[in-house]
């Protein structure tokens, strides 16, 4: 693979098909789960999601291809929270769906959709950024200045 010949560029609506592929792909691998009937769900959900996220701007996507063809994903979620000291304004962004197909892997392509993410994030004066990492991408994140969060932070799954 040539890596100067990969084009990036930000998804639009036409491409919530791959967005839905890619990160069922993610999960199944991230989770070790099977397809199964419970994926036609999870893809009907995502669909209806990025149809009205993607033109709202609530959900940003950067793509790479590589000679016509696919081979990594990225995506931010954009919401706002009651503000406070360290996020005046209330808007952050979560980083998620950073998916590379195994044979394209190690060749700075994540990295470089990451950074289109934290520059969409600069300009639409977002006020911090978060993510969930896997152990094999987590050294991607910390080379960009992400950091281990001060306070822990608890989840409870209501279903």
């Amino acid at each position: 693979m040539e890596i100067e010949r990969v084009l990036y560029r930000r998804a639009d609506i036409n491409d919530i098909d791959d967005l839905c592929d890619y990160r069922i792909q993610f999960l199944n691998d991230l989770f070790d789960h099977p397809f199964g009937k419970e994926t036609g769900t999870l893809r009907e959900q995502m669909r209806e999601y990025l149809l009205q996220a993607i033109p709202s701007n609530t959900f940003i996507a950067w793509l790479a291809e590589y000679e016509g063809k696919l081979i990594a994903t990225s995506g931010m979620v954009i919401y706002r929270i009651l503000p406070r000291y360290d996020v005046i304004t209330g808007k952050i962004g979560y980083i998620l769906n950073m998916y590379t197909i195994p044979e394209a892997r190690k060749k700075g392509i994540c990295t470089r959709l990451l950074n289109e993410l934290i520059n969409e994030a600069k300009m639409m004066k977002l006020a911090y950024l978060h993510l969930h990492s896997s152990q094999e991408g987590i050294d991607i994140y910390w080379r960009s200045g992400f950091i281990e969060p001060e306070q822990v932070e608890l989840g409870l799954k209501l279903k």
